[in-house]
């Protein structure tokens, strides 16, 4: 006994230079779906970014500059 199953689809048009692209941005185990998925996902949270520099040379050099700025910075009265 088999069963199937059916996801909705639509039909989209693109102009060929849009299809090309996302040809070459598709992998072989995705879908065009995932392709378009991925480029229309919401950018702008840092949070998975949490903890990328804690073992960087450039947290160090980023904590002296700010180290610097405050130092370097007029009180005003």
């Amino acid at each position: 006994m088999y069963r199937y199953l059916h996801i909705p689809t639509k039909k989209v048009a693109l102009r060929e230079d849009v299809c090309k692209k996302l040809k070459e941005l598709k992998r072989p185990d995705e879908s065009f779906s995932d392709v378009i998925e991925t480029l229309t996902v919401k950018k702008g949270s840092i949070l998975p970014l949490w903890g990328s520099l804690s073992k960087s040379k450039a947290l160090k050099m980023i904590e002296d500059d700010l180290d610097a700025i405050k130092n370097g910075a007029k009180i005003r009265s």
